[in-house]
This record gives C-alpha cells, structure tokens and sequence, in this order.
C-alpha cells in the first residue's frame, strides 16, 4: 500500500512539473488577422552536439501575390517568439515576450516588442507594463501577468475572447494586465497611446 501511494506521489509531482515547464519551440506560421495574404514564419534555433546553437532563431514575412507566389519581405534573427502578431501590410511585427521565469515581473524580462522590416523599435518588460505585482500569479517555474490568467476558472469563454490579444486594422495593439490595467500601442512606432483600467 505505501509503495503504491509512494508511486502515485511521484508520478503525480513528475506531471505536475512536467505540466509546468514550457513547449518546446517548434517552426509555427502566423497570419494577419486581416486575411491580406501576409504571414511571417518562425524557426526556432538548431542545436548540435552539447547543446551547441549551430544555427539562431530566425523568421521570415512573406507576401503571397495574385499568382500564389510568395514574396519575401525581410527577415529576424536570434529571437524565437511563439505568439506572433503580423500588420495587413506586413511592414509591422509584434513579438510577445516568452515564458516568465521566476516569481514577479522583472526588468530582464520580455513583455512585448516592435518591429518595423524586422528592426527593432521598442520593447517592454514586464515590470514596466505590471504595477501591482502582488496580483501576479506564479506557479513552481514562472509566472502570469497578463489578464486573464489561463489559471483563473471563473473566467468566461466569452470573457478570453474579448481581452485576447489583437492587432487591429488600425495598428493599435492591446495588453491587458493581471493588475487590472490595459496598454494600447501604436505599433507603427511601439510606443504606448493609452493605459487605462481595463474595462468590466
């Protein structure tokens, strides 16, 4: 009986830590929502022998022509992102910051950057962005800040979809924070138009 319980005590803190450790990257396409044949490609880096990089992180935007051929835009280099944002003109990116490591917002890491032809504009942390970091939620190997958190169950399906993040036809990109406040940004130029409390 005790090896039995011993047993299942592990296999369930293997899976919880297993359940709590990021994806691993993956090529992935990223659209633009506004269906304007543009889309931007994401190949995460290559690692050889010891874990060596033998090739960086590197995307690509295309632009599909009438005839169905692609067209490249510009390309990045040494950043990996799985949540891409890509403008109608596919002049614009916006790169969300990758898996929060540790237990509250900090200066190190990436909340959201700007692109404009894969050069950089301007970019946030996420302790610039979260001003109340008691509301942040932190589990074994990261944390939360945006609103709102995939751990909160009273959250409506209707609720997800309207603080989703969007890139809209008019450049404005929106950020909701778990501290209760919303970012508009422009993203021709990646600076902040608006902070708000972020509406009920």
């Amino acid at each position: 009986m005790n090896r039995t319980l011993l047993a299942l005590s592990c296999w369930i803190t293997f899976a919880s830590a297993f359940a709590d450790s990021p994806a691993p990257p993956v090529p992935r396409v990223f659209t633009s929502e506004s269906g304007s044949g543009v889309f931007f490609t994401m190949v995460p880096a290559r690692h050889g022998k010891d874990f060596k990089v033998e090739r960086e992180a590197f995307g690509v935007a295309y632009k599909m022509d009438d005839e169905g051929k692609f067209k490249e835009l510009y390309r990045t280099e040494g950043w990996y992102s799985f949540s891409v944002f890509i403008s109608r003109d596919g002049q614009y990116l916006v790169r969300m910051g990758p898996w929060s490591v540790g237990r509250e917002p900090a200066q190190d890491d990436l909340a959201v950057a700007f692109y404009k032809d894969g050069k950089l504009l301007k970019e946030y942390s996420t302790a610039e962005l979260v001003r109340d970091k008691s509301k942040v939620v932190a589990t074994v190997s990261h944390y939360f800040w945006q609103a709102p958190s995939p751990l909160d169950d009273s959250v409506t399906a209707a609720e997800r979809l309207r603080l989703r993040l969007h890139l809209g036809y008019d450049n404005e990109f929106q950020i909701h924070t778990i501290d209760g406040w919303t970012y508009t940004f422009d993203v021709t130029s990646g600076k902040i138009i608006s902070r708000e409390p972020t509406k009920k």
